[in-house]
């Protein structure tokens, strides 16, 4: 009779470790899940980089990624070097070209691309004017470039970690730009009761800082993950609480009251989204709650107080044009900024209904303005009207119905394709309420202003929509093996 042989110890090991993994192993979860905004938050690892490509394209399309975020806001050209390098190495490393396609936000993305190149390209030849031409094809390319969305989407890669930082570089940079445009030779008490439009027009710069504040609550976990020890706590919550507090000064010196309107609405929705986590979450500890809250009101006190006759001296401002608008009385508005806006909008609608369909051709409407003659309602002081101070009324008045669907049908499509994610649990809950804050913000400010083709906004576009679209386009082609850092 033959003895039965015992396996060798490498062979025990192996069997012991396959046993114990097969009775430790959880039991499958339902394939069912909670809206990600009431599932209880993890701690938020610390922000870190995840830069660990392993081939010489992947290192230079991250390059381009962070240089392109860091100095977006900061310097125009190093900005456009990153999104030229990412976007090349894009178009080389890509390969899902079919599953790319089959995306309803790809789809849209290019026929919305391909309605402005061919409507431009048409409307370049039949315009009457030279100027009108020329504005064309400068403003069609630029709207044209909003569609680069998606190769920062592809390096982002759906990767929180990634996302976050991408976020934090580009809030870092504009901090940094507003830092070195002001005055510090001659400053003194009096810039805090000065509107500040050395960086940006003020309301763009409104829209900047009021976003980063919302982003900087949003994402405070980041901020503050538990650390090793209490003072490094401490001293990430403090750096938090100043920088907050820079961006909501900045918001105040801004002394744009579209920027403060969408602030406050977004601030709302970001309140209503916490407190119905919160029903649904474990509540934070006392003592790790009220420290961080205390913290940031008495920042705001201290803000507010200090700047309390500039915002009530705008907030009152203009106060007769706006009760003769909600009257219903337009005939004859002031020509203030309330009064311009409105002119505007009633010159959108005149000219719309002599092209409803397909409209008067990218950044066109100055020319049309000038052309009017009506310098008693579209002129601003002396010069007239750059735009129509209204993006909504401004893709209507450029591209028509046509285009205008278009384009509500992709922003519409970004939406519904990141709250999928969100209610997936795919995307952390901070940056499903980032995201969602970010769109009423920018649903507000575009009631007030138009800035598409300006450059910052394209690098906001591009940015913003890029970190959101990531973790769907991850979801679509990330293979096996991904080695995108």
């Amino acid at each position: 009779m033959h003895r039965r042989q015992r396996p060798s110890w490498p062979a025990q090991r192996c069997t012991r470790v396959r046993d114990r993994a097969y009775h430790t192993r959880p039991e499958a979860t339902s394939s069912s899940r909670e809206p990600v905004e009431t599932q209880p938050l993890p701690d938020t690892p610390r922000i870190k980089p995840s830069i660990a490509p392993t081939d010489g394209w992947s290192r230079a399309g991250l390059v381009g990624l962070y240089v392109f975020a860091f100095f977006g806001l900061l310097g125009i050209t190093p900005a456009t070097v990153g999104l030229v390098l990412l976007s090349l190495v894009f178009l080389i490393r890509f390969d899902a070209w079919r599953r790319l396609a089959r995306d309803p936000v790809a789809l849209l993305a290019l026929a919305f691309g391909l309605y402005v190149a061919v409507h431009s390209a048409i409307t370049y030849f039949s315009e009457p004017t030279p100027a009108l031409s020329q504005a064309v094809i400068d403003n069609a390319t630029d709207w044209v470039k909003l569609l680069l969305f998606i190769p920062l989407a592809y390096w982002a890669a759906g990767r929180p970690d990634r996302v976050r930082l991408i976020l934090m570089l580009g809030l870092a940079g504009f901090t940094l730009a507003t830092f070195r445009k002001i005055d510090w030779a001659t400053f003194d008490a009096t810039f805090f009761s000065t509107r500040f439009d050395a960086y940006l027009p003020s309301i763009s710069f409104g829209m900047f800082a009021g976003l980063g504040a919302l982003g900087l609550l949003a994402t405070r976990h980041a901020f503050w993950a538990v650390r090793n020890r209490p003072w490094r706590r401490w001293l990430a919550v403090t750096l938090w609480a100043m920088w907050l507090m820079i961006l909501l000064e900045g918001l105040l010196l801004s002394q744009s009251r579209g920027s403060w309107l969408a602030f406050l609405g977004g601030l709302v929705v970001l309140i209503l989204l916490e407190w119905r986590a919160r029903r649904t979450t474990p509540a934070t500890p006392t003592r790790r709650r009220w420290p961080p809250i205390l913290l940031v009101a008495a920042a705001l006190g201290v803000i507010l107080s200090s700047q309390y006759q500039t915002i009530e001296m705008r907030l009152t401002d203009q106060t007769d044009t706006l009760q003769q608008v909600i009257s219903g009385d337009v005939t004859e508005v002031t020509s203030d900024p309330v009064g311009l806006r409105v002119n505007a909008l009633l010159f959108t609608v005149e000219k719309w209904r002599e092209r409803p369909w397909f409209g008067w051709g990218a950044g066109t409407s100055r020319e049309w303005i000038a052309a009017s003659g009506r310098a008693d309602t579209l002129m601003d002081n002396v010069d007239w009207l750059p735009h129509l101070h209204n993006a909504y009324a401004e893709t209507l008045f450029q591209f028509g119905s046509v285009g205008l669907l278009l384009a509500v049908a992709l922003v519409w499509a970004l939406v519904r394709s990141t709250g999928n994610e969100c209610r997936a649990g795919r995307l952390p809950a901070d940056l499903c309420r980032l995201f969602l804050v970010t769109l009423v913000f920018v649903l507000i400010w575009n009631l007030f202003n138009y800035r598409v083709v300006r450059s910052d906004w394209m690098v906001f576009w591009i940015l913003l929509v890029g970190a959101a679209y990531s973790f769907r386009l991850a979801k679509l082609t990330e293979p096996p093996g991904d080695d995108r850092g």
